[in-house]
């Protein structure tokens, strides 16, 4: 019995000793091949670019819109119809009497005559305002002609002006009443936007500083009364106009009917309606997508920018041209986007107007920095690093000893400018997803 035992107790002793080893061989074989399949990368300059991307529909870029002075009373053609110069659209009943609305300033039209409305409004471009709210407690402490700061977050931007206005009228909501209070300020040749969110700031007696956010508006004003029914306008919200040019035309009495001829070979896009009295003709080969910009990259593009245009339905990129920015912009909430028009040819492609398509335009290019791929960083609290592949080589150690500290800059979809010492030329390792070291996981 006793050698029996002693037989078992060498066996558990034998056991251990191999599953000691094995457990061994496998940390040491698996260093190694995690030695062998952690991928690395050297440190090299590089290029980013930040782009804008938003959607659209395909509309034509070459189109005549042929806008009536009366009451459509048939029409002969359907939207999507093709039709030659001289081809008879339809009938209606004309007035007479017709008067020109002439321009009376230089600026940017903010406001179109329309079915609620029968004025223009033309703004100075270069003068600007912001209208903030001010307690019952505070108003009294603000004065007339006061110095007040205005910053503009999608330029990075301080402007200086005054209070102008200060109303005695209050808006309650509930127990608190605030009071209109307006800032005015000159745009100072910067590109600031119709719409752009904006801090001011104005100091309130035995308070301090008081800064409030608004929205930035045109400061000066001159409107276009109409006496009469308008029957065309030759101008879009946004267009800068000069003093004497041509916004449409507007009518009154007598009546006769007309017939509306088509003033070019095209596409019929749009038809005359009560709502809208306008025949629109559309050339299909030339093309332009519409897409709306945020206020933080508006000031970013230019006329004559190159931009890519992507069409799903045919899958193919398309190479256009910015062609018109929008200086009056679209606010939603506190959102306000401004519309760039991209055009662009469609060369051989089956396009239609009215398919869905992607823009690209590059808004900021940086060349000659030291990038990395995204996985390469390493981030613990607020601190970024990078892992020397000197590690690779001592894959026991803590691979904290192997930071590389360094600061991040611009950066794409893809790659990260870093900033440090001595860093071209360093080989750093690329960080799998899949590791199972836990500091191997990107915290960004």
């Amino acid at each position: 019995m006793k050698k029996n035992k002693k037989s078992r107790k060498w066996i558990w002793i034998g056991l251990a000793v191999v599953i000691v080893a094995l457990v061994a061989f496998q940390l040491f074989s698996g260093r190694n091949n995690l030695a062998d399949s952690t991928k690395t990368y050297t440190i090299e300059q590089g290029e980013i670019s930040l782009v804008s991307l938003s959607t659209g529909k395909i509309s034509s870029s070459d189109q005549d819109n042929i806008r009536l002075s009366g009451s459509v009373t048939e029409v002969f053609v359907s939207l999507g119809d093709s039709v030659k110069k001289g081809d008879v659209l339809a009938e209606y009943t004309k007035t007479s009497s017709t008067n020109n609305i002439i321009s009376p300033i230089t600026g940017v039209v903010t406001q179109l005559p329309s079915q609620l409305g029968t004025s223009l409004a033309i703004s100075n471009s270069s003068q600007f305002k912001l209208q903030i709210g001010a307690s019952e407690s505070e108003v009294n402490k603000i004065k007339l002609n006061q110095s007040a700061e205005v910053y503009v977050s999608a330029l990075d931007y301080t402007f200086y002006g005054s209070v102008t206005s200060i109303s005695k009228v209050g808006t309650t909501i509930g127990l608190s009443t605030t009071y209109p209070v307006v800032i005015t300020f000159d745009g100072q040749g910067q590109n600031l936007l119709v719409g752009m969110s904006a801090v001011s700031k104005t100091v309130v007696e035995g308070y301090g500083d008081l800064y409030v956010n608004g929205k930035v508006e045109a400061a000066n004003e001159t409107k276009v009364e109409l006496d009469g029914t308008v029957t065309q306008v030759s101008v879009k919200i946004g267009d800068t106009v000069s003093k004497g040019q041509k916004l449409g035309e507007y009518q009154s009495s007598l009546q006769t009917n007309t017939k509306v001829y088509a003033s070019r070979d095209g596409i019929i896009t749009a038809i005359a309606s009560s709502i809208s009295p306008e025949f629109v003709i559309s050339n299909p080969a030339e093309l332009k997508v519409i897409i709306n910009i945020t206020e933080t990259d508006i000031h970013k593009i230019e006329i004559g920018q190159s931009a890519d245009v992507y069409v799903e339905a045919v899958d193919r990129n398309f190479v256009g041209l910015v062609s018109n920015i929008g200086l009056v912009g679209n606010t939603n909430l506190d959102y306000t986007t401004y519309p760039v028009t991209i055009e662009f040819d469609g060369e051989d492609a089956p396009l239609f107007i009215g398919m869905s398509s992607s823009a690209k335009i590059i808004t900021e290019t940086k060349s000659n920095i030291l990038i990395v791929p995204f996985e390469a960083i390493v981030t613990e609290n607020t601190q970024r690093y990078l892992i020397s592949a000197e590690w690779l080589q001592d894959t026991g150690a803590d691979q904290s000893e192997y930071f590389i500290p360094i600061e991040t800059g611009i950066a794409d979809a893809f790659n990260v400018e870093v900033i440090g010492e001595n860093l071209l030329g360093k080989e750093i390792i690329i960080i799998e997803e899949s590791s199972v070291f836990p500091i191997f996981s990107n915290n960004d």
